[in-house]
């Protein structure tokens, strides 16, 4: 979804230089930036937020899932701190994927829960506790301290 961190993200793990804001849909299009995962170079695109009705067209949808049709990996960035609401915004996410077609909601995924510096360790305990139950593994980074980014890469690079 918007303000995620998406954009920093990719901002950390390569040298490109999106527009980063604290405000929702600061990405208008499509950023790419090319990441060395353990000595292996990546293509990262970071693509706008995905909103409900995105796959028939609402806001930025369907010019940007078609962005997503030539990835192999999708990294699927949450950020709150009510895991109940971060469940729904996932659902709401990989809805709007199958919807879409393509068979874009089978690519293989990574799950990732950022801005955990501005969360206690319980609180992050407790999300990771929840989406587990509803199958959901995740991984926690922060954009903002760097922690979790290098056991990210390293999943990432299993993945790629």
């Amino acid at each position: 979804l918007p303000n995620v961190g998406k954009s920093t993200l990719l901002s950390i793990l390569s040298a490109a230089r999106p527009k980063i804001a604290n405000y929702p849909f600061t990405t208008l299009e499509p950023n790419l930036g090319v990441a060395d995962l353990m000595g292996k170079k990546v293509v990262l695109a970071d693509i706008p937020g995905l909103i409900e009705g995105a796959s028939e067209g609402k806001g930025l949808g369907t010019q940007f899932l078609r962005h997503i049709e030539r990835s192999r990996v999708l990294v699927h960035v949450l950020a709150g701190e009510e895991a109940e609401q971060l469940y729904r915004d996932y659902k709401t996410v990989r809805g709007e994927l199958k919807q879409y077609g393509g068979q874009v909601e089978v690519k293989k995924e990574l799950v990732i829960l950022n801005k955990t510096d501005l969360l206690d360790g319980e609180k992050v305990g407790k999300i990771i506790k929840f989406l587990a139950k509803k199958k959901i593994g995740v991984l926690p980074i922060s954009c903002g301290t760097l922690a979790g980014i290098e056991l990210f890469k390293k999943e990432l690079l299993l993945l790629v």
